[in-house]
């Protein structure tokens, strides 16, 4: 009876541990407005705000030499590691911060960057505003899902050790 006991308690503990992270197909943590704290789970299309996620777009907002024979996860990953760099080369100045950056924005259909969020940990203003100040200064173009231009989401970070 109580080795049933134990069983059943170590499976009730680990249920919550192996929910823990998961993120279902289809979806990928964003940052924005609608949570005072952290990030909200977001499906790659979302139909209310007719906005799209990189990872399922036909064309890029941006220039970038990711092949189109390139697996989905290759894909994405190419694609942030453009994004990365096109940020990159705005930045004016060397950084000199320990920690992780991330960034979200959103590119319109008529080619404008808007709901750009930086997120640095640890949390530092300054580093923020820089972030903001360069992403404002990359060129993009309109994203395109199934050859209509569409509003489309952007992720990327960085590690600074």
């Amino acid at each position: 009876m109580e080795n049933i006991k134990l069983s059943v308690l170590i499976f009730l503990v680990l249920i919550p541990i192996l929910a823990f992270g998961q993120i279902p197909k289809g979806h990928f943590i964003d940052a924005d407005d609608s949570v005072k704290k952290g990030y909200k789970l977001k499906p790659f299309k979302q139909k209310k705000k007719g906005i799209y996620h990189y990872a399922i777009l036909s064309e890029l907002p941006f220039e970038n030499d990711c092949g189109s024979d390139l697996s989905e996860k290759e894909q994405i990953d190419c694609s942030e590691k453009k994004l990365n760099k096109l940020i990159s080369a705005k930045l004016n100045s060397k950084i000199e911060f320990k920690g992780d950056v991330y960034i979200y924005l959103t590119v319109t259909e008529n080619a404008k960057i808007v709901d750009i969020k930086v997120k640095s940990y640890p949390q530092t203003e300054e580093i923020d505003k820089l972030f903001t100040r360069a992403i404002e200064q990359i060129e993009v173009k309109a994203g395109k899902f199934k050859n209509k231009i569409v509003k489309s989401r952007l992720w990327t970070s960085f590690k600074y050790e």
